[in-house]
């Protein structure tokens, strides 16, 4: 595990997470294991289909797992996924749909990988490229077919692997939120309306201004801590450096 971010996000509550399933449709498919991981916290916990007693009489019943993941979805601030917006929140969804559990309010969510696709001009949109782009150390492992048969099949050891492996995808999930979130331009604020709006920091810097088609002239802001960019209103920059 490395360590935990050194920056400043105020009392927002950031969740990191990723998925892993049978299939890629939710009704044809069975959720095994949800990887999520809060920011500023060094572990990531990972509840598995395995963990309930209800897995030796039915391995595809994934009720419980998809109820208990939705109530920790409940508590935070703000998601960070990577293409959670096509899959893996539409997938847990469906399965809230399917278990008739309630679907979690409206959470403010950042996708990388819509970030990376509109931002990046890379050979290929994979988390695990774009982390081997950005030279970061957490590594994503790769998962062989007969693995994920194995583990459709209800095959504990392999499901246990799928875990190990959603873990490793969770890591760089965050690390690769840290060196992208400059590029979130549509990013949620984490602090008070004076501070960064990607960290909560207060160590700002102006760094020139331009023209808005309606608003009139705006002023850059740039963080010195995680180096986001944002504009303000020119008369509303004295809190910065």
């Amino acid at each position: 595990m490395k360590k935990p971010t050194t920056e400043i996000y105020s009392d927002a509550r950031i969740l990191f997470y990723d998925i892993e399933s049978t299939g890629l449709q939710a009704d044809f498919g069975t959720l095994l294991a949800v990887g999520y991981k809060w920011a500023g916290d060094k572990y990531v916990y990972i509840p598995a289909i395995t963990d309930y007693p209800t897995f030796d009489a039915d391995p595809t019943d994934d009720k419980r797992l998809v109820a208990d993941f939705i109530e920790v979805m409940k508590t935070a601030d703000m998601v960070v996924t990577y293409n959670g917006k096509r899959f893996d929140q539409p997938y847990l969804y469906a399965k809230c749909l399917e278990h008739k559990i309630e679907i979690p309010p409206n959470i403010p969510h950042v996708d990388l990988y819509q970030t990376v696709r509109h931002n990046m001009k890379i050979s290929r949109k994979s988390l695990q490229n774009v982390g081997y782009h950005l030279s970061l150390s957490a590594e994503k492992t790769p998962v062989e077919g007969r693995i994920w048969k194995r583990a459709s099949a209800g095959h504990r050891p392999s499901i246990q692997y799928i875990v190990d492996h959603c873990a490793a995808d969770v890591e760089l999930l965050e690390e690769a939120y840290h060196r992208l979130k400059p590029l979130v331009r549509q990013h949620p604020r984490v602090g008070l309306l004076a501070a960064c709006r990607y960290c909560g920091s207060h160590n700002l810097q102006r760094r020139g201004r331009y023209l808005a088609v309606v608003a009139g002239p705006k002023v850059r802001i740039r963080c010195s801590d995680c180096g986001g960019w944002e504009s303000r209103p020119a008369n509303r920059v004295g809190f910065a450096k």
